[in-house]
């Protein structure tokens, strides 16, 4: 059967044009940018609808899933699971176009060059996104970005100020995008093998995950977890740094306090539904939880617990690749993350109030 888009992305996107168009504050040259990224969404779900069709791809059995709040170490967890030869961490230059990474791969490096100049121009409207999240076109990347083809993601309000949109989206069911999240990932798996031609699996990580279990697990019945747990003092003020940086690059008009009120409205409560029913959330599949200063602290022993709950291999090859990865990649390769709590209107007190039962429940 072919799979065709759902009406209800076209009204996600009314949703999102409206919203951004009205509220978002974007500087005059980048409203062409922002509503190209629209066509292009568009675009995607298009193209994979028709690929699937014809390619019938393998279905996603169990793939692993790096699931926690923003800025609690999964970027960092990700890129090394990505490392094992058993796994296969989807780069962004594949996650940009899920249906040319399932083509010839001749044409691998013209994509691999758009999703690079994207990336380069990025980083130029949002300089100090680099320190917080390094992106790279040949770097394992969100996979995020297959749900917002669907116009149903929560990046959209970290990359904007879209109140109203954001208002619209969690009223939504996420069901069917992530259905389609599922149908774009089959596509761009499909020639994604080992030495053996035997299928990799997928290692995914996306914070905004963390909102959506329900739905997740629904499209991925079999999911196996990883879950990230940070102070969430100290990730929500770390999320709305990231949050200036990003909603910089289209906008010279950022409400600090603002962010800071945004990021604690909508990470308070998830935190008090994790810790009341995490394990429902996930209908009761496997999960490993780690606390982000064991992941800094001890990097190598903390992977290990990892792979063991995988059931995968910790061979010599993959540990040192790690090595190699850690000695090139320090915490400040890339510069240094300088943020404070009071400058987006929080009080850590304040805010490890609001969140004992998670912090309780999760040994943070």
């Amino acid at each position: 059967m072919t799979l065709r888009p759902e009406p209800m992305f076209d009204v996600g996107e009314e949703e999102f044009r409206t919203a951004v168009l009205a509220e978002g504050r974007l500087r005059e040259e980048d409203v062409p940018v922002v509503l190209g990224s629209l066509e292009r969404s568009r675009q995607v779900i298009t193209d994979v609808a028709k690929a699937h069709n014809d390619l019938k791809p393998a279905p996603i059995d169990a793939p692993v899933v790096v699931i926690g709040m923003l800025r609690t170490g999964t970027t960092l967890l990700h890129n090394l699971l990505s490392l094992h030869p058993a796994l296969h961490g989807p780069r962004l230059w594949e996650l940009s176009d899920p249906v040319a990474a399932a083509g010839d791969p001749e044409t691998y490096p013209a994509v691999r060059a758009a999703a690079q100049a994207y990336v380069d121009d990025y980083n130029r409207k949002a300089p100090d996104l680099a320190s917080i999240h390094y992106l790279h076109a040949d770097r394992p990347d969100e996979c995020l970005r297959l749900v917002v083809n669907t116009f149903h993601s929560m990046v959209l309000e970290m990359r904007y100020r879209v109140p109203s949109f954001g208002d619209w989206l969690h009223r939504q069911d996420l069901t069917v995008p992530y259905q389609w999240h599922r149908h774009q990932l089959e596509v761009l798996m499909s020639r994604r093998t080992d030495q053996d031609g035997k299928p990799l699996t997928p290692v995914l990580k996306c914070p905004f995950h963390t909102w959506y279990l329900p739905e997740l697990v629904a499209a991925y019945p079999n999911a196996r977890f990883v879950h990230l747990h940070r102070d969430p003092a100290e990730a929500i003020s770390s999320t709305a740094s990231l949050c200036r940086a990003v909603r910089g690059a289209r906008s010279d008009d950022l409400d600090l306090p603002e962010i800071g009120a945004f990021w604690r409205s909508r990470i308070v409560p998830l935190t008090e539904k994790l810790a009341d029913a995490r394990d429902d959330l996930v209908n009761h599949q496997p999960v490993l939880d780690l606390r982000y200063r064991e992941l800094v602290a001890d990097t190598k022993g903390t992977l290990q617990r990892v792979t063991d709950f995988l059931g995968l291999p910790h061979t010599t090859e993959f540990v040192d690749d790690v090595e190699n990865y850690l000695a090139a990649n320090g915490q400040r390769s890339k510069g240094v993350h300088r943020y404070s709590t009071d400058e987006f209107g929080l009080d850590a007190d304040d805010l490890r109030a609001a969140t004992s039962a998670y912090r309780t429940r999760f040994g943070v």
